[in-house]
């Protein structure tokens, strides 16, 4: 009798699992075909930092100030940059990033002035050395880097005409109501001395 009780035990315990397994085969899949299906990552996902397009200039808008250079704890960035000619700010010349080394600390990301970096969305970076792993930053933006300063120039110009002119036109302002304030204090005398 305890043979046929250990093979009805059985048999339930095992439509009990045919059941779960029926139940979780009918559900939407949950997992992502990789690699032929890319996720979409979130914005908490950190990996290598990249410079950010910006929209105003069509370009990044590192001006090679060395600040994340300088705060970075495993010193994988090395930045260069200068003064484009007649150009007031500077750009940068050289950005490489060794993320062998990078811990993604972010710390790089919150001193930059610009606000030009970013962690990228890429996730399965690979690589057979650690060679492989040191990143120019600078070179997708390579080909329009002569364009874009000649943009950014010529939007120099431009500002730097409009503040004239706000100048001259405040100077004129100025030298009008101190012109208004002459004649009142002249006519003011005039009217003491009759």
């Amino acid at each position: 009798m305890a043979f046929v009780k250990d093979i009805l035990d059985g048999t339930k315990t095992l439509l009990t699992g045919m059941k779960v397994t029926l139940d979780n085969f009918r559900k939407p899949s949950i997992t992502s075909k990789y690699p032929m299906e890319k996720i979409e990552m979130s914005q908490a996902f950190r990996n290598v930092i990249v410079l950010i397009e910006k929209d105003d200039i069509q370009s990044h808008d590192c001006i090679g100030c060395k600040a994340c250079e300088r705060v970075c704890p495993s010193f994988c960035i090395d930045v260069d940059g200068e003064r484009p000619e007649n150009m007031r700010r500077m750009r940068a010349t050289h950005f490489k990033v060794d993320f062998a080394l990078c811990s993604d600390c972010g710390l790089c990301l919150d001193v930059c002035p610009t606000n030009t970096l970013g962690y990228s969305k890429v996730h399965d970076e690979a690589g057979y050395s650690r060679s492989d792993f040191v990143y120019d930053l600078l070179e997708p933006w390579q080909e329009a880097e002569a364009a874009t300063v000649e943009r950014l120039r010529k939007a120099e110009e431009e500002q730097a005409a409009a503040k004239k002119a706000r100048t001259v036109k405040k100077a004129a302002a100025k030298k009008d109501d101190t012109d208004t304030t002459d004649e009142t204090t002249n006519d003011d005398t005039e009217n003491s001395d009759a």
